[in-house]
């Protein structure tokens, strides 16, 4: 360690009006063991001006000191007195210190002389004894002067008490500023442990010195303890804000480094304290800052901590709290088996939520000794072999910071967690520091949840990245910010939050996100010209009933067309919907009127109602297509017509199976009686036809089997060898017959011609086919349904 150097005598004079202002400010509160004492006696202080006489000096602060560290203080009067009330202090012995306030410009401390006390001063009132003491200040002017007092420091912690003792008999002194040489001058403390070098010594203005304090011939009797010389060592250095009242020497040296101000400086701050002599315990409290347990550079001491020595029994010893550095002692023990507790839940406010850290976590001396759980370290046992341990430190670890929420599927966009909407898993979590910048990333759990461990103290916003969310929910958004979610629907990011001393955790920056709103609809228009596609002139039907339908059956929402045609379903919920409509209930001026063909080319102006069941098929909104804006249908002037679907029918079950497919491409033909074509189309990818625009009469359907795909070639129409079904009438009521659905299935299921069904009565259907027939009402017209099907012989 360097040669501790002292401070100036400016410097000096307001370290001590900070000291003395704190003093003013706190009520004498005795430490665990000081108890109140009424048999002291009267304490009287005068502070005077020699060089005027002896005039008084009002506004001087005076404050005195018990042996347990609480205080007493009042102010000079005019006359430049002030008597101390010492009955609520533990007791006797007072250390007694004057301050010179700032606002008392000219007044300085002066050169010791005799008669007075100096600014620093110890007294014993016990017992009912009077003493008065006068202090002497000046104008600054005049002889320099440097000194002060050796002392024994009992309790080990740096600081001069008012039962310490004095220590005369040390040599001490003055050399170079360098410490080398001769010694410029020399003196030995008196009765009082005082010593003084001034101009008489030769002590000059604007100079540095040395001091050295040699202990090796003072007599130790009359110590507590009578320790040995050997055993002695100086005591913590600089241990308190206050220089009048620690120990300025460096331990390694048995020096001190001293710069004597301008003409009239007085430094009588440079005081020595020495230990020893029986058992000593203690060490240090520190702040472990990064929680390993132990003692890292920069992790500063932590001053203030109560700190008790208890017995092998428990019983308490002795109390003290940790000096300035963190630092604590207790010394002076006889022989015995002691622990050190601290008190965590007593410390100062800026480690107000700090906790023991992890015990014995590195080398004695450089850990934690303090168990977390009791706040005590293990038994000491202090002898003859082992008068001292220095490893009892004890490390204070901040709790951990925290910050935790969760994301969910706001499905109702209000900004408040309900009972029923789902976290959202995987979703990209940034944690940004003040600055803006990225310091931490998670993703969102099963439930929705995502935490920041461990973070530093420090103020920060959580951003969800919104360009990378789950493919389930890729194009959600925040919802509003307010009530439970903090996100802002702009960016995506929280408010600023500060994590630290007095808020360790926050779970407030959780986040809604809702799904774009789905829109389903388009325009029911009429097709004057029947070609399946919406032209310009072509006018929108107003008032026509739509209804929104689910994949499920269930109905999902009505609605109605405007004056354009067009209608809309906003809002609806992620899914398949289909679109149904009513022929039956068309304005009068459409009354009657027909779908129109539909899918024949653009699919934003053809009409996708299915001619046969008025609805559309399933529409899919959700994720990657939120708006359908083409479910469009068309409406033609009634005209005959006949239509449904071809399809291969697999099983020869006579339905329409998923897996089936259509017969796409299949020639249609519809013949009148004499065989000739009236009509003629081809189904569709999926197998539907439509023969349109059809003369009154009786007609057949036939396929020309010819047109059929290549790996369907065998099938046929059953029960039809020519490829024609029965007759069937169209016009003019009913004007369409929309179910004649045609299922081929696979030669050779051809039906014997003359063989009947087993049924009792005559003129039963030929066992090869069977014939149903089902009256059905569409757009207010009843329609035959027929369908043919393979009977297994």
């Amino acid at each position: 360690m360097a040669s501790l150097s002292k401070v100036d005598a400016g410097e000096l004079v307001v370290r001590q009006v900070i000291v003395a202002v704190v003093a003013l400010l706190v009520v004498s509160v005795a430490p665990t063991l000081a108890t109140a004492d009424t048999t002291d006696g009267p304490l009287t202080v005068r502070v005077v001006r020699p060089d005027q006489g002896g005039a008084g000096v009002g506004g001087i602060l005076v404050v005195a000191t018990d042996p347990s560290g609480a205080s007493a203080s009042g102010t000079t009067a005019p006359d430049g007195t002030v008597t101390i009330p010492t009955a609520a202090l533990s007791g006797g012995r007072y250390r007694v210190d004057a301050s010179i306030p700032p606002t008392l410009t000219g007044v300085h401390p002066v050169a010791r002389s005799a008669g007075f006390a100096a600014l620093t001063e110890f007294v014993d009132v016990s017992g009912g004894r009077a003493v008065t003491l006068t202090m002497a200040v000046g104008g600054g002017t005049g002889d320099v002067e440097l000194g002060d007092r050796v002392w024994f420091d009992t309790d080990g912690d740096g600081v001069q008490d008012g039962d310490e003792p004095p220590l005369p008999g040390v040599r001490v002194q003055l050399l170079p500023c360098d410490g080398g040489g001769n010694p410029l001058a020399e003196k030995t403390t008196d009765a009082a442990g005082h010593y003084v070098f001034g101009s008489a010594d030769g002590v000059q203005p604007n100079t540095c010195y040395t001091l050295r304090f040699d202990y090796s011939g003072v007599d130790t009797a009359g110590l507590p303890g009578s320790p040995a010389v050997a055993g002695l060592r100086w005591t913590t250095p600089l241990a308190s804000v206050t220089p009048d009242i620690d120990s300025n020497v460096d331990p390694s040296t048995g020096t001190a480094r001293v710069a004597v101000g301008v003409p009239g400086s007085v430094d009588d701050g440079v005081d020595a304290g020495l230990i020893g002599g029986l058992d000593e315990v203690g060490d240090l409290v520190w702040a472990d800052e990064n929680r390993n347990g132990v003692q890292d550079p920069g992790e500063p001491g932590v001053a203030g901590v109560p700190v008790s020595l208890q017995d092998s029994d428990g019983a308490l010893v002795v109390a003290t709290t940790t000096g300035p550095h963190g630092q604590y002692a207790f010394s002076h023990l006889p022989d015995g088996t002691y622990k050190v507790c601290f008190d965590v839940a007593k410390l100062p406010a800026q480690y107000a939520d700090y906790r023991l850290t992890r015990l014995r976590a590195g080398p004695p001396g450089q850990d934690s000794a303090a168990d977390p759980a009791g706040g005590c370290t293990g038994p000491v046992e202090l002898n003859a072999g082992h008068t001292e341990d220095r490893t009892l430190d004890a490390g204070l670890a901040p709790p951990v910071n925290r910050i935790a929420a969760r994301v969910w599927s706001d499905l109702n966009g209000n900004g408040v967690q309900d009972p029923g909407e789902p976290g959202l898993a995987g979703v990209p979590v940034k944690l940004r520091g003040d600055d803006g910048g990225q310091l931490a990333l998670t993703t969102t759990g099963p439930d929705g949840g995502y935490a920041f461990e461990n973070v530093a103290n420090g103020s920060y916003q959580v951003c969800l990245d919104l360009g990378n969310l789950p493919p389930a929910i890729a194009d959600f958004t925040p919802t509003r910010s307010g009530g439970d979610s903090a996100a802002n629907p702009a960016t995506g990011c929280t408010r600023t939050v500060t994590i630290g001393l007095g808020k360790r955790e926050d779970t407030t920056l959780n986040a809604g996100l809702g799904a774009p709103a789905n829109s389903l609809g388009d325009r029911v228009w009429f097709d004057s010209n029947r070609n399946g596609l919406q032209d310009e002139v072509e006018p929108g039907i107003a008032g026509v009933p739509v209804k929104l339908v689910r994949a499920d059956g269930a109905d999902a929402g009505a609605t109605t067309t405007g004056a354009d045609g067009a209608y809309s379903f906003t809002g609806i919920p992620d899914g398949a919907y289909r679109v149904c409509f009513d022929p039956k209930t068309f304005p009068p001026a459409y009354a009657g009127g027909q779908w129109s063909k539909p899918h024949v080319g653009d699919a934003g102006k053809d009409s996708d109602v299915d001619l046969s069941t008025s609805c559309t098929q399933d529409v899919t909104v959700g994720v990657g297509h939120r708006q359908e804006s083409t479910v469009d249908a068309g409406v033609v002037a009634a005209r005959n017509r006949v239509g449904d679907r071809i399809w291969y029918d697999l099983n020869a079950n006579g339905a329409p199976d998923p897996g089936e497919p259509g017969a796409a491409g299949v020639a249609v033909t519809l013949k009148d009686a004499d065989g000739r074509v009236v009509a003629a189309t081809r189904a569709g990818a999926d197998g539907r036809y439509l023969l349109d625009d059809l003369p009154d009469g009786t007609f057949r359907v036939c396929l020309d089997l010819a047109t059929l795909s290549p790996e369907f070639a065998a099938f046929r129409v059953p029960g039809a060898a020519d490829g024609c079904l029965p007759p069937l009438a169209v016009g003019p009521k009913p004007r369409e017959d929309l179910s004649v659905k045609v299922g081929l299935v696979a030669a050779p299921a051809v039906a014997p011609a003359a063989q009947e069904s087993g049924s009792g009565g005559g003129g039963g259907f030929p066992v090869g086919w069977v014939l149903l027939t089902a009256g059905i009402v569409l757009a207010g017209v009843v329609f035959t349904v027929r369908w043919w099907k393979v009977v297994d012989q």
